[in-house]
């Protein structure tokens, strides 16, 4: 049964004969019902469900950073799943079905805010996270630091959406933890104060901590 929430001419919720209604992104959105397959898939179908579950399984640990760096990324989509086909595209590597990501391709953010120059990472005495960027450059100075410290084969990460401003040239991010022998991931991007323009992130490098 479907539900007309604003008449005639508005959306509807649920299935009605053939079709589902439902809302999306602010958006009234109808589908038909999807048919049963009796078809195997063809080959090119099954490398890109290996590329969409090898995607999908190495962004999961970075849902929260996606959703805010990937916002607008793509029309009437959410930041995951924005992240989700700028990864498949531009990150994945290999051959059905043994499919990866190549860490310095991927990215925790996505936009044209200025992506400043000079970024860099270092693991401190404390085994914590030094970022460094040049301070000066088109940008206002409120923007936030968006740092990502990622244990890929540990499945887990570290981070922080706001983690300084940009005027400060720098920030800590702590790795409380991470054990002796983890390798992980750098990556740092910017974002406004009020969240509306992201830069395209940067990936850093690999760092075994000891």
């Amino acid at each position: 049964m479907a539900i007309i929430k604003k008449g005639i001419l508005g959306g509807f919720k649920g299935k009605a004969g053939a079709v589902v209604g439902y809302r999306l992104m602010d958006q009234d959105i109808m589908r038909g019902v999807p048919e049963f397959r009796s078809s195997k898939p063809t080959k090119k179908e099954e490398a890109n469900r290996w590329k969409f579950k090898t995607s999908q399984t190495w962004l999961q640990p970075l849902t929260e950073v996606l959703r805010v760096g990937f916002e607008g990324y793509k029309l009437n989509c959410h930041g995951f799943n924005g992240a989700k086909s700028f990864i498949s595209c531009n990150a994945v590597h290999g051959v059905d079905p043994f499919y990866y990501v190549d860490p310095a391709l991927a990215c925790i953010s996505h936009g044209k805010l200025y992506a400043g120059t000079g970024l860099k990472a270092e693991i401190t005495a404390e085994k914590n996270v030094l970022f460094s960027w040049d301070k000066e450059g088109p940008f206002a100075n409120n923007d936030r630091a968006i740092a990502v410290a990622y244990d890929i084969n540990d499945h887990s990460a570290i981070y922080d959406i706001a983690l300084a401003k940009r005027s400060t040239g720098m920030a800590t991010l702590e790795l409380g933890e991470y054990l002796p022998g983890a390798e992980v991931h750098m990556y740092l991007g910017f974002i406004t104060e009020d969240r509306k323009e992201r830069s395209i992130s940067q990936y850093l490098g690999m760092f075994l901590i000891l």
